[in-house]
């Protein structure tokens, strides 16, 4: 939606930019629009809620240095090594309560199932507590497993231990 011959940003109007920099408001941009290049600040509304900016246009935000000074992100990348072993954890009663209901409404709203999820915890919230019971005793019962096979795997892993550090004891 350019208009011919001009160089003034009109509403509607295709722009290239890049963001600079990240702050927990927004982002600090370079847009470029014909032959004029604007820096700026855009916030995000959902962080910000009145969607009105503080700082003055073309400044970072108080504290925070150039985007020329400041090092580039990098992502850490954390691993965890799961023990394969080890007993899954306990399920609630609305753990035992979701599958349930979310397989009996599936055939009824067929590919919307964010809209089933939404259903379900209401649901959840308006059973009456006879109802509820049914599955908070299954979830009592899976406690009851998580804690008999937590005893059965931590007796397993000590005696491991204290056989593995015997025996390095044994070779030194």
């Amino acid at each position: 939606m350019e208009l011919a011959g001009t160089d003034e940003p009109q509403i509607g109007s295709v722009v290239d930019g890049v963001i600079d920099g990240e702050f927990e408001g927004g982002y600090l941009v370079t847009i470029k629009f014909g032959s004029q290049v604007l820096k700026g600040v855009l916030y995000l509304c959902a962080k910000r809620p009145r969607c009105q900016p503080q700082e003055t246009m073309g400044t970072p935000p108080s504290g925070m240095p150039p985007a020329s000074q400041r090092p580039a992100k990098k992502k850490a990348r954390v691993t965890t090594v799961v023990d394969p072993q080890k007993p899954k954890c306990y399920k609630s009663g609305y753990n035992f309560f979701f599958p349930d209901l979310y397989a009996r409404l599936k055939p009824e709203y067929h590919g919307e199932e964010m809209i089933i999820t939404m259903m379900i915890g209401p649901m959840w919230g308006n059973l009456y507590e006879s109802e509820k019971q049914v599955y908070k005793d299954k979830g009592v019962k899976d406690v009851e497993r998580y804690r008999t096979e937590m005893l059965e795997y931590k007796s397993a892993h000590e005696a491991g231990a204290s056989a593995s550090a015997a025996a390095a004891t044994v070779t030194q």
